[in-house]
């Protein structure tokens, strides 16, 4: 894929977690996560992989200019296990916000993944951790673009994605495709999302629902709402919820502040909990 090349100003992330939240993994699996044999320091970790995903993508980085500063609000993974038959589930949140001339804008991101093990617990490392781990990255950098630098890929480039999500005979593979719609900053790829958010494939379903927000499809704002009130699955209901609060207008943030004052009553106690975490990434 091909971006319009530029030399840029780069990014500072600044650690203004509070010290209670600087504890990156937690749960019911009482584990840190190493990186490179040394226990992950997160925002570091953030850093460096978002300067290696925006310069695969193209864009150059001047040193020599000041750099913009994002600050670092929150950053953690939670995990859940309701029992030895149920998903091990991770939950990766992010709030920042990017100083720019025109102000703060704030950055969210927010990514839930899970796998049964069936022969070891090895088998969640990957689905569970590194690849939230992954998204992260590159959601984070692919919201970065969009405040920073505006580049995206071109429209033969989204044609050539949405017709190999729909021709794939690996339908396990296609939800990196429709992430990489979302990150890829082209609006034209807006139809074939809303498309791809009915998927039966929950992966691809919520990647296409995420993207929504991502690329502020704010056109598609009562029919996010209508899966935030209708939706069958959390998870569903949880990614209406993180697209309607990446739009960042003020009829996203007074539904977001309902929905905070009001949880949903389908939800259980843990469901509630979990969305009034991501609620807060937005409005704390």
């Amino acid at each position: 894929m091909s971006f319009n090349e530029g030399k840029e100003a780069g990014i500072a992330l600044e650690d203004k977690r509070a010290e209670s939240d600087k504890i990156f993994s937690s749960g019911i699996l009482k584990a840190g996560l190493l990186f490179e044999d040394t226990p992950i320091d997160p925002v570091s970790y953030l850093e460096k992989f978002t300067y290696a995903e925006l310069e695969s993508r193209g864009i150059k980085f001047d040193d020599n200019r000041e750099k913009m500063a994002v600050s670092i609000n929150k950053l953690f993974m939670k995990n859940h296990r309701s029992s030895a038959y149920s998903p091990f589930v991770t939950m990766t949140h992010l709030s920042a916000d990017l100083k720019t001339d025109n102000g703060s804008e704030r950055i969210v991101v927010f990514i839930k993944r899970g796998k049964v093990p069936v022969w070891s617990f090895d088998e969640i490392i990957e689905p569970t951790l590194n690849e939230p781990l992954s998204l992260l990255v590159k959601e984070f950098s692919a919201k970065i673009n969009q405040h920073l630098y505006q580049h995206k890929i071109t429209d033969a480039d989204v044609t050539t994605l949405v017709n190999s999500i729909k021709s794939a005979s690996d339908q396990n593979a296609n939800y990196e495709k429709v992430y990489a719609l979302g990150f890829g900053n082209n609006k034209t790829a807006i139809p074939a999302l809303v498309e791809f958010s009915k998927s039966e494939d929950e992966y691809v379903r919520l990647a296409a629902i995420s993207s929504l927000g991502v690329l502020k499809a704010v056109d598609q704002f009562d029919y996010l709402k209508g899966i935030v009130i209708d939706g069958k699955l959390w998870q569903d209901r949880a990614m209406a919820l993180k697209a309607i609060g990446d739009f960042g207008t003020a009829q996203s943030k007074a539904f977001l502040e309902a929905a905070k004052s009001k949880p949903d009553t389908v939800e259980n106690a843990k469901e509630r909990e979990w969305s009034g975490a991501l609620i807060g990434l937005y409005l704390d």
